[in-house]
C-alpha cells in the first residue's frame, strides 16, 4: 500500500510544490544562465539594437528627403509668383502707360518745348514765352 500512494503521487497531475520552486529558480533567470549563453544573449541583444538604429536612422533619412523635395516645389512655385510679380511691376511702371493715364484721366497734355536747367550754368538760354489764353 505505501508503494502505491508513492506511485500514484508520482503520477498524479499536481506537481510537488518543491519541485516547482526549483523551476522557478532555474528556468527564467538571467543570472542562472552559463557564461556562453549570457555572452549570445548579449552578442543577440546588440545586433537586434543595432537594426533597429539603422532602422530608424533610414526612416528619418526618407523624412528628410520628403521634406527636401518639398520644399523645392515650393521654392519653385515663389519662384514663379515672384516672376509674375515682376512682370507686373514693370507693366506698372511702363513710361506709356504713365503717360496714357495723365492724358485720360487727369487731362494732362505734353508741352510744346523743353527747357533743361542744370546747377552748372550762367548763361542764360534763349527761351520762347508762350502767350497764356485767358477765358
Amino acid at each position: 500500500m505505501l508503494v502505491e500512494k508513492a506511485a500514484w503521487k508520482m503520477n498524479s497531475a499536481q506537481p510537488y510544490v518543491g519541485d516547482v520552486q526549483k523551476v522557478r529558480r532555474r528556468g527564467g533567470s538571467f543570472l542562472s544562465m552559463s557564461p556562453e549563453m549570457k555572452g549570445i544573449c548579449i552578442v543577440v541583444g546588440m545586433i537586434v539594437l543595432c537594426v533597429i538604429m539603422l532602422l530608424f536612422m533610414q526612416s528619418m533619412k526618407a523624412r528628410t528627403g520628403y521634406e527636401v523635395v518639398r520644399m523645392q516645389q515650393e521654392v519653385v512655385q515663389l519662384t514663379k509668383a515672384n516672376d509674375e510679380l515682376n512682370l507686373e511691376v514693370a507693366e506698372l511702371k511702363s513710361p506709356t502707360r504713365i503717360q496714357k493715364i495723365a492724358q485720360d484721366k487727369l487731362g494732362m497734355v505734353l508741352p510744346d518745348a523743353f527747357v533743361y536747367n542744370s546747377k552748372g550754368t550762367t548763361v542764360e538760354r534763349d527761351v520762347q514765352v508762350t502767350k497764356r489764353i485767358v477765358d
